[in-house]
């Protein structure tokens, strides 16, 4: 005996409405509703495919498909009959019994006010079709298909229902669209940080690179310092053989500072010390030339140029610190070391000192002075 229900409509995940299983239950008859002694399928049990224990019937769902417009019904034929097929069943009795199914299929999507579920099922050797708790026998089979094959077809059946499924299909449309979102926003948010680190090490390179020149800085006059002379001296002669090019040096005494220094104290001293260094900068190329303070009232200019150049900017300081210095000028010769170069350079200077200061001595036995006058 068939019971129908009034179908119950639920929600699904999507917010579509469907007509589960359970809304239209067939209604199965009970012990006291069968016949003594009656031994049919109706009182056996059901099991899946391959699960243990029991006699009874395997079945296997092989497709589930929900049914909202007319070409959902037409997929849902067709799946069958490619079911059919695969199981060596009769296609043509199959697909008569489907074409009579067809109005019953549409009167229920239209009850249901929703999607309906339908399923496609494999009960022993027989296919079944069902929908809102009542079973349609599609056809009956030759023979119980192994599990393997069966197993093969709901895989293929359910690839290929997934990939027309529309409703399946705006899921993953709906979930890959949260996905790009949620990707482009951790994106824009690596982008700033990327920028705010980028920011952060620029800062840093700055404040590195100011940290380097202060300590290649003299605080006083703000010239290279000690160290700084050594390192640029070096790196210099070292470029300047290499490429050939010219290199001299020239070392510089403020004559008689330590006088200056006691007869109008020492930040009068200080104010002389930064005037030199005033000096200096204003007779030297700019990013070529380097000027440097080694110490008390003792001074170097790094040339990279031959001897006539340097003798001009050697006369600049000269005269801008009124004749008051003694200079010494030397160029580097090919057989030269750093050490020799900056020995004949100190030997010029010491010869200006001994010659009355306040002039330049050049180096190699040639000797030119100026007074302040004539500079």
């Amino acid at each position: 005996m068939l019971i129908s229900f009034p179908p119950i409509i639920e929600s699904g995940k999507d917010g579509r409405r469907i007509c589960r299983d359970r809304a239209c239950a067939r209604r199965r008859p009970g012990p006291a509703d069968r016949p003594e002694g009656s031994g049919g399928r109706r009182g056996r049990g059901r099991r899946r495919l391959g699960a243990p224990g029991g006699t009874g019937t395997r079945v296997k769902e092989l497709l589930r498909l929900d049914l909202i417009v007319e070409p959902d019904r037409q997929r849902l034929i067709g799946f069958a009959m490619e079911a059919v097929r695969a199981l060596e069943g009769s296609a043509f009795a199959a697909a008569r019994v489907l074409l009579g199914l067809m109005p019953q299929l549409r009167d229920a999507c239209a009850a249901c006010e929703g999607a309906l579920a339908a399923h496609l099922r494999l009960e022993g050797a027989e296919l079944r079709l069902e929908w809102c708790g009542r079973e349609h026998r599609i056809c009956r089979l030759p023979g119980v298909p192994d599990a393997a094959s069966v197993d093969a077809l709901a895989a293929r059946l359910r690839a290929a229902s997934e990939a027309v499924d529309t409703a399946l299909l705006m899921r993953r449309n709906r979930q890959i669209a949260a996905d790009l979102a949620h990707l482009e926003a951790d994106l824009d948010a690596k982008r700033r940080e990327l920028q705010e680190k980028q920011e952060e090490l620029q800062k840093k390179q700055a404040e590195l690179q100011e940290s380097i020149e202060r300590a290649d800085r003299d605080s006083l006059t703000g010239l290279l310092n000690r160290g700084a002379y050594d390192a640029r001296l070096r790196e210099t002669f070292l470029r300047t053989r290499r490429q050939r090019e010219p290199l001299t040096l020239i070392l510089l005494d403020l004559d008689k500072f330590k006088e200056i220094n006691d007869t109008h104290g020492h930040q009068y001293g200080d104010e002389y010390l930064r005037r030199m260094a005033d000096a200096m900068r204003a007779a030297v190329r700019e990013h070529v030339d380097f000027p440097c303070r080694m110490g008390g009232d003792e001074f170097a200019i790094v040339v990279c140029a031959p001897t006539r150049i340097a003798e001009r900017i050697a006369g600049r300081v000269l005269a801008a610190m009124e004749g008051r210095v003694s200079i010494g000028v030397a160029e580097r010769r090919p057989d030269d070391t750093i050490d020799s170069l900056v020995g004949r350079a100190d030997a010029a200077l010491y010869a200006s000192k001994r010659a009355g200061r306040g002039r330049i001595t050049v180096d190699a036995g040639e000797e030119r002075q100026r007074q302040a006058d004539g500079a």
